[in-house]
């Protein structure tokens, strides 16, 4: 029996696209200010796929993708696993994972698409393509969060679009023995809160067209980050046998500054050990925390032997952290 039961990061990689959209060209779009926008979020800009380039799923995708490659040093032939997490795809069949899989000529992998609500996504498909990584089938698996929900969104609709971005991140896994990789992981849904951040466009149900873009109730989605998160950090790390004063780093999803530095004080570690980056992308779902882990390892804010926990949480209502030896 091999003994290899967990996985590493070997590689990571992030791409956004090059529009950039500031608050103040949403004053012109909706009833919002800049002020109250980075007040509310810490968001200044984000960046958003342009009109007139071919920018689909798959193609942020492959340029996150091949920058994690490069990072881990391995070639697209080595991967044995693709999962594309995202709420949409290039296409309604087959999957973005089998388009991207052909893009980088990954002809050794196994590659499909999931989905937990977007912003959740980063921990869950980690924790998925753990699930897989045996050391034997399958030895590599390459994750991919993107939302490109600029092309979607309602733009006059203030409560939402004023903070979400365009943006993919990726990172690369490979099996290891669990001292040396992840130590423990927890993930939870509450779909008795479903509709408390939710898009209710785009599946068979007949919504109204005010329904067609994203909605989220500020006051629940507040307590919500404020609660869970915090929690399943704590519980994260007590299973992994560690005290809160040896995590060296958090990457969170990036959707609220105010929430993130909640969660750093609520935690008891400085908030040094973060690393916030929505103030340039804004809110970009699941890519976010793999975009704001990508950034803190090139910026030398996470180095090699620390110990590093990462939570992502959203619509779902779903939430989930992951603790690890990086």
């Amino acid at each position: 029996m091999t003994k290899q039961n967990s996985a590493r990061i070997i590689g990571t990689g992030a791409y956004v696209p090059s529009k950039v959209l500031t608050n103040h060209d949403l004053e012109k779009l909706m009833d919002t200010s800049d002020e109250w926008i980075q007040e509310k979020y810490g968001i200044k800009e984000r960046r958003i796929v342009s009109e007139d380039q071919e920018q689909n799923i798959s193609d942020l995708s492959y340029n996150s993708a091949i920058k994690a490659l490069e990072s881990a040093k391995i070639h697209a032939e080595e991967l044995d696993l693709i999962i594309i997490a995202s709420i949409y795809s290039d296409i309604r069949s087959p999957a973005t994972a089998c388009i991207l899989q052909g893009k980088l000529g990954a002809k050794n992998a196994v590659a499909f698409d999931m989905n937990i609500g977007g912003c959740p996504n980063a921990v869950f498909a980690m924790t998925t393509a753990l699930k897989f990584l045996d050391g034997v089938r399958f030895k590599r698996a390459l994750v991919v969060c993107t939302e490109i929900y600029s092309r979607f969104i309602d733009w006059s609709y203030r409560n939402t679009a004023c903070f979400l971005g365009d943006g993919s991140g990726a990172v690369i896994l490979e099996s290891c023995p669990k001292e040396e990789g992840v130590l423990a992981y927890n993930l939870y849904t509450d779909g008795t809160k479903y509709n408390k951040a939710w898009w209710p466009g785009g599946g068979t149900v007949d919504v109204l067209p005010n329904q067609k873009t994203p909605h989220i109730e500020g006051k629940d989605v507040w307590e919500f980050g404020n609660t869970a998160t915090p929690n399943v950090i704590i519980e994260t790390v007590s299973d992994a046998g560690l005290e809160m004063k040896e995590i060296d780093f958090v990457i969170f999803h990036q959707a609220n500054v105010n929430i993130i530095n909640n969660v750093m004080d609520m935690i008891g570690l400085p908030r040094e050990r973060t690393y916030m980056n929505n103030y340039k992308y804004g809110n970009t779902g699941g890519a976010s925390s793999l975009i704001a882990l990508d950034e803190a390892i090139h910026l030398g804010k996470i180095k090699r032997g620390d110990k590093l926990a990462i939570c992502s949480y959203g619509a779902g209502l779903a939430w989930g952290s992951m603790v690890l030896n990086y």
